[in-house]
């Protein structure tokens, strides 16, 4: 592996475990047992790199995001769907847990986050717009805004949540399904008798 990837995959590594705000360029070249030189020869700083790994994420949930969303899914298709976001949002689940803190101080990620987070919302929307169509729930043009942009409310600060809950703890993994279920839960309210014991079917499989 070139020496840049490893940069890269070694500050995401640090990033995600201890906290982008705890990690400084000589952690990272420290980690790598290769000197601050080296490191400086491929990025100039810290912000250089975190920029480096969401083009990478930004990529890997396009991915994603971008796969047609069409009316022949079932309630096991829409979770699978759902917990492959989260998926992506914990692979690089540091932006997420000190999301202000990078934005601030680069208006260039500002700007494709929010490109990311208008994905998600489009994304939800026709997730939602399917699941009327083929009669999933039941729910009026207007309300699908509001109900999409919950989703992705959820979906953005899960993470965060989850620190809140476990200050100083490492974040488990298999809690992303209780996240996958929050978002799926948002629409119970419209959902049919008949669906809605179908996603409490899929919640129990995936949460025992």
């Amino acid at each position: 592996m070139k020496t840049r990837d490893r940069i890269l995959l070694t500050s995401l590594e640090l990033f995600n475990l201890c906290g982008e705000p705890n990690v400084t360029t000589i952690d990272i070249a420290n980690e790598m047992d290769i000197s601050p030189g080296n490191l400086y020869y491929h990025f100039r700083n810290k912000d250089e790199i975190i920029f480096e790994l969401f083009l990478l994420f930004e990529s890997t949930i396009s991915e994603v995001l971008d796969t047609p969303q069409t009316i022949d899914l079932d309630m096991v298709d829409y979770w699978m769907y759902i917990h492959m976001i989260f998926e992506r949002i914990w692979e690089y689940r540091f932006y997420y847990r000190d999301l202000v803190s990078i934005l601030e101080r680069n208006e260039k990620l500002q700007k494709r986050f929010n490109r990311v987070i208008d994905k998600k919302t489009q994304t939800c929307k026709n997730i939602l717009s399917s699941m009327s169509e083929s009669e999933t729930i039941s729910v009026h043009d207007h309300e699908i805004e509001s109900i999409a942009t919950n989703m992705v409310i959820t979906t953005t600060y899960w993470l965060n949540y989850l620190q809140l809950r476990n200050i100083g703890k490492q974040l488990p993994e298999e809690d992303l399904g209780k996240g996958v279920y929050q978002v799926m839960s948002l629409v119970v309210p419209y959902l049919s008798p008949e669906y809605k014991d179908a996603l409490e079917e899929v919640a129990a499989s995936y949460l025992s």
